[in-house]
């Protein structure tokens, strides 16, 4: 509970830390940029010196085969072996090269070392969903190709529902984890599965759905309008971004759109219904911290008091300041 008040805490204790540490920890960077920088030039000093000295051997072993000839074949060969050696070391040295190439940046000087307001999104996120059974496996794999499609956005469970948060607004899913041809005939769902009878002859078996997954979204999304417009009145108006349908989640279903008729919500599959998120465009005002008032309202705890949000940035200031107020004693224990 309490997201939206939790955010705005989170970012007011991020710029707290800052006025309080700031200058402290700008310090700090600038002392280790100082020391990579002065690292950085020794390394470059022995790296020339090293560059000078591999040519002049070489022309040092030329001229000594040219003046004596009578040893030149085994002048040559160690010429020959001089240049292998120096060969390897440049491949072998190649990292090392690559840090003399390349100057230390002062980039990071500008950072705060807590972001607390990532600690805040990480602290909130849940454990790894436990898989108990393939149908699990089926939802849990289409929670990551949202993940993948929309890697911000909030996602909350609901089963058999899932509601994603985006900016381009609300995708309300109802899971179905039917396989085989799905079709949709004189109002009903109907599974058509292919199976083997006793002879081992294959036949289709139709299996039939009383409850129809696109009437029960549609009284879900219409439930989900009308507590927008009695607990948040002011937000009303999201409830017209209420988009998304019915996801069938089985690998092995395939949808006869031909045959799929009179569907009161959309449909798809996982994969389809990923890459749609993924391109949907913004909804102009759909902020994150409305997608939060309105998580809010929806996990309003009933009975015992949930977790708070704003609760956790407290502490989780606390942490980081402290974290912060060590660092800046190592630093000045380092300079004294």
């Amino acid at each position: 509970m309490d997201l939206a008040a939790g955010y705005q805490a989170v970012r007011s204790l991020q710029a707290r830390l800052e006025a309080e540490f700031g200058s402290a920890v700008q310090a700090d960077h600038k002392q280790k940029f100082r020391r990579e920088l002065a690292g950085w030039q020794k390394k470059r000093r022995v790296f020339f010196v090293l560059a000078a000295i591999a040519p002049l051997s070489i022309i040092t072993l030329c001229l000594t085969a040219f003046f004596f000839r009578e040893v030149a074949c085994v002048i040559v060969y160690w010429a020959i072996l001089v240049m292998l050696i120096l060969v390897t070391l440049a491949v072998a040295g190649r990292n090392y090269i690559r840090e003399v190439m390349n100057r230390p940046k002062a980039e990071h000087l500008k950072t705060m070392a807590v972001d607390l307001e990532q600690r805040w999104w990480a602290s909130l996120s849940p454990e790894e969903l436990a898989v108990v059974n393939a149908e699990d496996k089926e939802k849990v794999d289409f929670l990551t190709m949202l993940d993948q499609a929309l890697p911000e956005a909030c996602l909350e469970i609901r089963v058999p529902c899932l509601l994603l948060f985006s900016p381009a607004g609300l995708w309300l899913f109802q899971i179905v984890p039917w396989s085989g041809t799905i079709v949709r005939q004189e109002g009903v769902w109907k599974q058509i599965q292919i199976v083997r009878d006793k002879l081992g002859r294959k036949q289709p078996q139709v299996k039939t759905h009383q409850a129809a997954p696109d009437e029960e979204w549609l009284q879900r999304k219409n439930g989900l309008a009308n507590i927008l417009n009695e607990r948040l009145p002011q937000r009303a108006w999201t409830g017209s971004l209420i988009q998304g349908g019915v996801v069938f989640t089985h690998p092995k279903a395939s949808l006869d759109k031909s045959s799929i008729q009179g569907n009161l919500a959309a449909y798809g599959l996982a994969k389809a219904w990923a890459e749609r998120v993924r391109r949907a465009p913004g909804a102009d005002g759909f902020t994150l911290e409305i997608q939060l008032e309105i998580l809010d309202v929806l996990n309003e705890p009933q009975g015992e008091r949930a977790a708070s949000a704003k609760d956790e940035a407290g502490r989780l200031y606390q942490a980081a300041a402290e974290e912060l107020r060590q660092s800046v004693a190592k630093m000045v224990n380092a300079t004294g």
